[in-house]
């Protein structure tokens, strides 16, 4: 009779705008339902329209190692699949708490928040305004100037 020593992988969970992310020994993950496995991932940024993972391991499409980097790395994936409780997560909208949570180092700030980008995003208040509308926020500067107090007669024109 042989032991069999087993131990339980912990990953921990977040949802972020749809979207499942494991973070296990400091590396990121994305949980792909069409791959149905994790794949790692180098962190999650802006592209101009939504949140997408920055995924440096989609580079070759006819490797036996596309969006893993590795075999080892493969492996360690469906482990990560098998031993995770998949309904086990925190939902988090924000994407400051989500930056910090995985340790993003590369945040810039942008107009009134930090923001962590694509190479290719516009950083014009065009592209500012559609990512407060995706965030369904509002901005945090001040919109007018306040003229102060005046009298009726020094009040401008």
């Amino acid at each position: 009779m042989s032991l069999s020593l087993s131990f339980k992988l912990l990953m921990d969970l977040i949802s972020f705008h749809e979207r499942l992310y494991g973070k296990y020994e400091n590396k990121l993950y994305v949980f792909e339902p069409t791959w149905d496995s994790f794949r790692p991932i180098e962190g999650i940024a802006w592209n101009g329209k939504m949140f997408v993972p920055i995924e440096p391991y989609k580079n070759n499409l006819f490797s036996d190692t596309y969006g893993y980097g590795s075999f080892e790395e493969k492996e360690l994936c469906k482990k990560l699949l098998e031993q995770t409780e998949l309904s086990e997560f925190r939902d988090v909208s924000d994407p400051i708490f989500m930056w910090r949570w995985y340790g993003e180092k590369n945040i810039k700030w942008w107009k009134d928040r930090p923001c962590v980008f694509l190479p290719c995003v516009s950083k014009e208040t065009e592209s500012w305004k559609s990512y407060l509308k995706y965030l369904n926020t509002r901005a945090k500067t001040l919109r007018r100037p306040v003229l102060g107090r005046f009298t009726r007669r020094l009040v401008p024109k």
